[in-house]
């Protein structure tokens, strides 16, 4: 198989330091150029310092582009560029995205700016991919949404919900690599609060869970309240979740729609089972699971499913109260190795 040759926008930001992690090594995509800001354009990447906790992989000799340089599409067209994967701020997204895809090039985006916009894909592999359809633009979610939504899901299969409460502890990277540098926050000293996450995640668990009818989404609508706050952990993102079904659901039926979930596994990113299931979660033991297995020294630029399974344990049944914990990282499988994945599955159904 050919590799498609990609664009990667983000040269020294925690996201997109992970997509080179990940597409470096990867067999269906090959990094033919990285664009960053004006702080890091013009200089060599590997010039430029490495944020990840594992070692800076064998990456091409590059020179970063602008990219917010209006010869960015050109330097594309020049360089045959079909894919760009974005980990890009917002902000930057709205104009950069829009304009790599009206000059042909698919985007594949981990920012905010067009999630759940009109025509453009946001898709999470094993719960919405009756929403894939041809576009030149596809959104990853919300990393905080994915613990959640998995198991959701698979709970909705067995009966309908009447309620979801939600609580999330958000790790330090979610906020960028600077806060993995700061020592007081390392130390404890963080700000809870998470301006807009609970009302990004309400937002997007219903439009994920939501029909589709001529690329149009119609939301879900559930009874849901979420609250989101930082905490001094390094990686990983944890949700603590109550939900209040229409009927009483055993356990064996619950742990056989958790296993159920279509995983895609026969890609390279798709865990071995969308849900891993444990007793109890340990944030740091359960970083980095493929749906089957833990690593405890793993390499994200050869092996691509590690990190990519949803960790999901402290699960109580009282009634029609279901109550249980669930845990991933927020990096791999809540930005970065998602997006790599949804790339994966439009590729595979051919849609570009």
């Amino acid at each position: 198989m050919t590799r498609v040759r990609c664009l990667i926008l983000g040269a020294s930001g925690l996201v997109g330091q992970r997509l080179q992690q990940r597409l470096v090594k990867h067999p269906m995509f090959e990094i033919c150029a990285i664009a960053g800001s004006e702080s890091t354009a013009g200089k060599s990447l590997k010039s430029v310092p490495w944020r990840l906790s594992e070692p800076r992989p064998d990456l091409p000799e590059l020179t970063i582009i602008d990219a917010n340089s209006t010869e960015l599409t050109k330097k594309c067209s020049d360089l045959d560029i079909r894919y760009a994967f974005s980990g890009l701020p917002s902000t930057a997204a709205l104009s950069i995205e829009k304009a790599l895809a009206e000059s042909g090039v698919t985007v594949f985006s981990n920012a905010s700016a067009y999630r759940r916009a009109q025509g453009i894909p946001m898709v999470i592999p094993e719960i919405n991919p009756h929403h894939l359809h041809s576009s030149m633009h596809y959104c990853a979610t919300n990393c905080t949404l994915i613990p959640l939504v998995i198991p959701v899901a698979a709970i909705n299969k067995i009966s309908d919900i009447k309620s979801i409460t939600m609580r999330s502890e958000q790790a330090l990277s979610g906020a960028g690599w600077e806060l993995l540098y700061d020592q007081s926050a390392l130390s404890g000293d963080v700000k809870p609060q998470i301006a807009g996450e609970a009302e990004k995640t309400h937002a997007e668990l219903l439009h994920v869970l939501g029909t589709i009818e001529s690329q149009e989404i119609t939301p879900a609508t559930l009874d849901v309240s979420i609250s989101c706050q930082r905490i001094a952990r390094q990686d990983g993102h944890q949700v603590f979740v109550e939900i209040e079904t229409a009927v009483a659901v055993s356990h064996n039926t619950l742990i056989n729609a958790l296993k159920g979930i279509a995983c895609y596994s026969n890609l390279p990113s798709g865990p071995i089972n969308a849900i891993h299931i444990v007793d109890k979660i340990d944030p740091i033991a359960h970083l980095w699971s493929d749906g089957s297995n833990f690593s405890h020294n793993p390499d994200p630029a050869t092996n691509l499913k590690t990190g990519m399974g949803i960790v999901m344990g402290n699960i109580v049944l009282s009634g029609t109260r279901i109550s249980f914990s669930a845990y991933s990282h927020n990096t791999i499988r809540g930005a970065a190795g998602g997006l790599v994945f949804l790339a994966e599955l439009v590729l595979e159904q051919s849609l570009t």
